[in-house]
């Protein structure tokens, strides 16, 4: 990241209402490319992702890091919208707004009066973003949804990945919410462009319940062409050997994946130093290496086990096979290619010191992303933001007692 001297969004002025990651990290990307978003928190509590990260099974630690990966560069404002006077500061931010995004649960959007209908009274020109769990329709539509629910299970995809035996354990917070964010800030960009060519604003939707769908689309196409879907197997009679993880003599777990098999199996015989497969009766062709599958995985996990990590890792580079040590949190962390292309970036953090985040995964030439900076503290901007509002003396005050 370099300075913002040409920010893709700078000047967008953006009013986030929202709450955990899936909204958050629409407008986490919006502020990293410039565009001015202002947080809008409950009084006291704020956020409830401010304090996520101490809650039972997440990684220890005093900083929020949760709150921090989602929220850099971006103004905290405290509004309680319960009250008629706030509700007040909200539409007078609104005229002057790009963009607003909510993932509010549907009765709340309708009880704080920050609905859609509601909004365009104020601003026609207004980018409405709405995220929900379970979309606009349906009888499920007013159930709080989360990543672990609407994301992963409902479509199919924890099922799919259910481990043989055993229970499968959760899935790393934020990972659903994280890639339908994403989505949520396509969805604002095409309103923008929408916006550019009509000189109208709009509604855009996406909701977890669609986000999972797409992720494990191809899969669910095939349940929708009537495909037989294979019974689960242990490792040992895996039905393919070419997307496993093998052990190095080490005791380190590396992932091979051969996209064409048949095209990339000679190769893979020399890199394991088992040229005589090429022409064994067992394995010579596709066929037979399907025939043969448990005896192949067995193999193929043998010959692994001869030698440690860094002997495979050079070894399978050198004949070009798709692979890669399976990675902890620690080398994920480390990982120098993805610090050469700015995946991981160092901050200042005016609190913790010197730190790392990880970079919106996406650039766009010509522009600069802005210089990570520290989440703010709740209500840290109130001020500023309704003195830039026009308020003042006591009628600023009984806004900022509020904190």
């Amino acid at each position: 990241m370099s300075e913002n001297n040409s920010a893709l969004l700078e000047g967008i002025k953006v009013l986030e209402l929202t709450t955990m990651v899936f909204g958050p990290a629409a407008g986490v990307v919006l502020s990293d490319f410039g565009a001015d978003v202002i947080k809008i928190e409950p009084p006291v509590t704020g956020d409830l992702n401010r304090n996520w990260h101490k809650i039972p099974g997440l990684p220890i630690s005093e900083i929020p890091y949760a709150f921090q990966m989602t929220n850099r560069n971006k103004r905290s404002l405290v509004l309680d919208l319960k009250n008629s006077d706030a509700h007040e500061v909200l539409c007078k931010l609104v005229k002057e707004a790009d963009i607003f995004i909510t993932n509010y649960r549907l009765d709340a959007v309708s009880r704080l009066k920050i609905d859609y209908e509601t909004m365009k009274a104020i601003n026609p020109k207004l980018i409405y973003a709405l995220a929900t769990g379970y979309g606009e329709k349906g009888e499920e539509k007013d159930k709080p949804g989360y990543d672990t629910i609407c994301y992963w299970t409902r479509s199919a995809f924890e099922n799919h990945i259910f481990p043989y035996e055993g229970w499968l354990h959760n899935f790393p917070f934020g990972a659903g919410d994280h890639p339908s964010g994403m989505t949520l800030f396509a969805s604002i960009m095409s309103g923008l462009y929408k916006r550019q060519k009509t000189g109208e604003g709009c509604k855009v939707t996406t909701s977890l319940l669609a986000n999972g769908a797409w992720s494990n689309s191809v899969m669910l196409q095939a349940q929708l062409s009537n495909a037989e879907f294979r019974e689960k197997r242990p490792r040992e009679r895996a039905y393919n050997f070419s997307s496993l993880n093998y052990t190095t003599k080490d005791n380190l777990l590396l992932k091979l994946t051969l996209v064409n098999a048949p095209r990339d199996w000679n190769s893979l015989c020399k890199a394991l130093r088992r040229e005589e497969f090429v022409t064994d009766q067992r394995f010579s062709t596709q066929e037979q290496r399907i025939e043969n599958m448990p005896l192949l995985i067995k193999e193929i996990s043998e010959a692994f086990l001869e030698e440690t990590m860094d002997f495979w890792l050079e070894r399978l580079t050198k004949y070009d096979i798709p692979h890669s040590k399976v990675f902890t949190y620690e080398e994920a962390v480390a990982d120098p290619q993805k610090i050469e292309n700015g995946v991981i970036v160092p901050f200042e953090h005016p609190e913790y010191g010197p730190m790392k985040t990880i970079s919106s995964p996406f650039d766009v030439s010509g522009t600069n992303k802005c210089e990570p900076a520290a989440a703010p503290k709740l209500g840290e901007h109130t001020e500023e933001i309704l003195r830039e509002a026009g308020y003042k003396g006591d009628e600023l005050k009984k806004f900022l007692d509020l904190k």
